[in-house]
């Protein structure tokens, strides 16, 4: 019933363009907000950070309110069904129940999905990209009702952001590439990925870059205690190199300034 909220919506409401962002993904906003907090202890923390629906929502209406184009993600969505669900990170069409939301991979996030619902309305380019092709395949049946707006890629990330032309550069850009443990590879490719987001002055002046899991927990039970997670070095470097925070919560949202 939620989906077809949604889609209801896609099709009847672009003229509330106020609102539009969280009319569309507020049918989700349990699933996302049980995806960021399930499993986590923030109780080092002296408040709980606002889940990845708030930041989301920013994200997706900075970019509507920048009249964006571009969208590029690293790290599509992977898995049909979420962990713990048979069928997960598993191939066969099956297991996608593009009418039961609740089943889906909230734990990773989805933001493929999430940009196209809350912004396929405006018809941007989003780029996926993704090193295994079978993570490119499923995503491609997940978001086979946009595949108007899709752009799937298989690609290293770092060779991706090195050798694709963006002439008026990349208007949201979502860094989820990695795995939240060992945490180290996974924060020493954000910083690669970050050093070219710089070098090739890849996001316009007020272009935004949301950075996922940055305060996940997992990496504190297995040692780390930066506090940032896979963003331990990029988020410095960033924000010594042309972007500034405008909001620190489970995921970070940086501009360029």
């Amino acid at each position: 019933m939620k989906y077809l909220y949604t889609l209801l919506l896609t099709l009847f409401f672009p003229l509330f363009s106020a609102t539009n962002v969280e009319i569309l993904l507020e049918p989700y906003k349990e699933y996302l907000e049980w995806g960021t907090y399930y499993g986590g202890d923030w109780s080092y923390l002296p408040n709980i950070p606002k889940s990845r629906y708030d930041t989301l929502k920013s994200a997706f209406e900075l970019f509507e309110k920048n009249n964006g184009k571009v969208i590029v993600e690293l790290g599509t969505s992977r898995s049909f069904v979420h962990g713990g669900l048979i069928g997960c990170n598993l191939d066969d069409r099956k297991y996608w129940h593009p009418d039961q939301p609740a089943d889906w991979d909230w734990g990773a996030g989805f933001f493929t999905r999430m940009a196209a619902v809350a912004l396929g309305r405006l018809n941007p380019e989003i780029h996926t990209v993704d090193l295994i092709a079978g993570h490119i395949n499923r995503c491609r049946v997940m978001l086979a009702d946009y595949s108007s707006i899709m752009r799937f890629h298989v690609s290293d990330s770092v060779a991706f952001l090195k050798n694709t032309s963006f002439p008026q550069g990349i208007d949201l850009l979502y860094l989820d590439t990695g795995d939240m443990t060992p945490i180290e590879p996974t924060a020493l490719l954000q910083l690669e990925e970050a050093k070219v987001i710089v070098e090739r002055n890849l996001i316009p002046q007020g272009g935004i870059l949301l950075i996922d899991d940055v305060k996940n927990t997992t990496p504190r039970k297995f040692g780390d205690t930066s506090g940032l997670g896979k963003s331990k070095y990029a988020l410095p470097f960033l924000l010594k190199n042309g972007f500034e925070l405008i909001a620190d919560e489970y995921q970070v949202i940086l501009r360029k300034k």
